[in-house]
């Protein structure tokens, strides 16, 4: 699970935090809207080695942006 909020969203490019679990210093991701296309900035203190929590955080942007639903809190749980 991650939570993710909104930190900015200016010039096509959106700026979330995501927090693995809820627990532990935030990550945070880039999405340019103009590309269409994303980058892990920094890594949350939750996603070591072998997680994906970063990445999954911007598959869950892509679709926020895709789905034109760009909100201040989300939170994204798989199984």
């Amino acid at each position: 699970m991650n939570i993710l909020f909104l930190k900015e969203y200016a010039d096509g490019k959106i700026v979330y935090e995501y927090q693995p679990e809820g627990k532990g210093e935030v990550g945070e991701v880039l999405f340019d809207t103009h590309s269409m296309s994303g980058e892990l900035v920094r890594r949350a203190e939750e996603d070591t080695d072998g997680k994906t929590y970063g990445f999954k955080a911007l598959f869950k942007v892509e679709e926020l942006v895709k789905n034109n639903n760009i909100p201040l809190k989300c939170t994204q749980a798989w199984y």
